[in-house]
């Protein structure tokens, strides 16, 4: 198998991970994102030290885009599929949306739990300019997409609280695929 990262398949498009086996005529793309929340500690002799990233409707944006990235990827290309891989310690991501905070700008890049992501994603019209600088453009999806976290690791270290790390795979095929 070829395992490249950073690959650039074709112009305009890279993928943080593409897996190639041309005997059997099958590609894999992979893109993968580490969103975290702050955290240090140190585990089996390494030290962690996380910084709080923020900015999660900027952080979910980039993960729908990454959604598209593979679907264009895979269109058209017999034998290939792809998938977007999340891992994150802060629950801003698969838990559910505050209540009381009605439809939020950033509505269409949530990931939380049970989120469907299909069709053409944007901000919403009252978006500030420092929000969605460099991110203006709209996201089409060709497919539909129901997301569902797992539980990835939980560490727990003496005198800090446990930590929880969830995992989200979207499994991206080629339209028609099963």
């Amino acid at each position: 198998m070829r395992v490249r990262l950073e690959a650039r398949p074709e112009p305009g498009t890279h993928l943080d991970l593409s897996c190639e086996r041309p005997d059997l005529h099958r590609f894999t793309a992979l893109e993968l994102k580490y969103l975290t929340r702050s955290w240090s500690g140190e585990l089996e002799g390494e030290r962690y030290d996380l910084r709080n990233q923020w900015a999660q409707d900027t952080r979910g944006y980039d993960v729908v885009k990454d959604i598209s990235r593979v679907e264009r990827f895979v269109a058209g290309r017999p034998g290939s599929d792809g998938a977007v891989v999340v891992i994150t310690n802060d629950p801003y991501y698969w838990g559910p949306k505050l209540r009381g905070h009605g439809t939020t700008n950033a509505e269409a890049f949530r990931i939380g739990e049970g989120t469907v992501l299909s069709g053409l994603r944007e901000w919403g019209p009252k978006t500030g300019a420092g929000t969605n600088k460099g991110r203006q453009v709209a996201i089409p999806l060709r497919g539909t997409y129901t997301l569902r976290w797992q539980d990835y690791s939980t560490v727990v270290i003496s005198g800090t609280r446990a930590t929880r790390f969830r995992l989200l795979v979207v499994p991206v095929r080629p339209e028609g695929s099963p």
